[in-house]
């Protein structure tokens, strides 16, 4: 999963600080930085083409791929070599389809239609050149649905097309002038970078790049941990059971049929055999709630070693031992875990 950065010229980041972003990011192996030309305070600064420059040479020495926001009226003033050119709103699908052909380019996934992928197929445009990224919504409530965001996805996947979106920076410097926040879904805005790249992952996304200016540390660090393969979920330990915890550190992978009260991992059994262990039955069993992550014990015989997330409300069973519980802000998580869907544990 190729994850990335964003930088602004002419804002309220000096030359100085993107540069030293930019250099953070690479050493993280972040390796793709969005920027744009269509915003009115910052093409309107003295300096903008100056430091905008350094920024893309910058970009370059660190292998970035450098993704330019323009529109159609703009575009051949940044017509720069190898950038990839993210195309606004305001194309015509004969323009798309001529610049497919001869560069990479990213459409604008958040309006896209299945009748305008046909035209463009009609119009002969080479979509090994096309990806999708999705726009950010600086104005608070105007970010997408989810269900929406998903569908989309899923028309666009269907092209054989790779779609990237934005997550917001909460503890970094937000960009002027909202200052609120560069998400793609509205019901990412207040989360963290982490919890919105890890649902954002979790709902097939290909990529993704924090949309403000100056993220924290912290956030350029968790969004360079991101797979995109996997649902990840935060939860808390409730066991010092080094063979459970153990098989715990594993990734796993949801059984394809879906039973009605938990979600079954495929590899529990698998991982407890690898070490050579036993799982002892806990001393007092536990009522099972939504979001406890239990493992069957000795006492199940085969099925010994058997991870679940359960789904429901079930009673005690001196078979399971609850092991871990996950987050209450992240059992939602839970919900995009899909039959032959990877999934893994952050414990905290």
């Amino acid at each position: 999963m190729t994850n990335g950065i964003s930088c602004y010229t002419g804002l309220n980041v000096s030359p100085e600080e993107n540069i030293a972003l930019i250099e953070k990011a690479a050493d993280l192996g972040l390796k793709r930085l969005f920027t744009s030309a269509l915003i009115p305070e910052a093409t309107q600064s003295e300096k903008f083409f100056e430091d905008f420059t350094n920024v893309l040479v910058t970009a370059v020495t660190k292998d970035f791929e450098i993704i330019l926001d323009v529109n159609p009226d703009n575009y051949e003033n940044f017509d720069f070599e190898g950038l990839t050119l993210r195309l606004d709103d305001g194309f015509t699908p004969e323009e798309i389809a001529t610049l497919s052909n001869s560069r990479k380019i990213l459409i604008n996934a958040s309006t896209v239609t299945k009748n305008f992928l046909e035209e463009l197929k009609n119009l002969f445009a080479n979509f090994e050149n096309i990806s999708a990224l999705h726009n950010f919504y600086p104005h608070p409530i105007t970010g997408l649905d989810t269900y929406f965001f998903a569908d989309r996805n899923e028309i666009l996947k269907s092209y054989g097309m790779e779609v990237g979106a934005f997550v917001a920076s909460g503890s970094g410097r937000k960009r002027p002038p909202l200052c609120e926040g560069l998400p793609t879904l509205e019901d990412c805005r207040n989360f963290s970078v982490d919890l919105s790249a890890r649902f954002l992952a979790a709902l097939g996304t290909d990529f993704i790049i924090i949309g403000d200016g100056l993220p924290a540390d912290e956030e350029l660090k968790a969004l360079a941990e991101i797979e995109s393969d996997e649902v990840k979920i935060s939860a808390k330990l409730l066991t010092d059971d080094v063979i459970v915890t153990e098989i715990l550190k594993n990734k796993f992978t949801r059984r394809p049929d879906i039973s009605k009260s938990v979600i079954r991992a495929v590899e529990g059994r698998k991982f407890l055999k690898a070490t050579g262990g036993e799982i002892l039955p806990d001393e007092k069993p536990l009522e099972r709630n939504f979001g406890d992550i239990t493992i069957d014990n000795s006492k199940f015989g085969r099925y010994a070693g058997e991870v679940q997330i359960i789904d429901d409300i079930l009673p005690p069973d001196e078979r399971v031992n609850v092991v871990a519980k996950i987050l209450p802000d992240e059992i939602f998580l839970t919900g995009y875990i899909k039959p032959g869907q990877k999934f893994s544990f952050k414990f905290i």
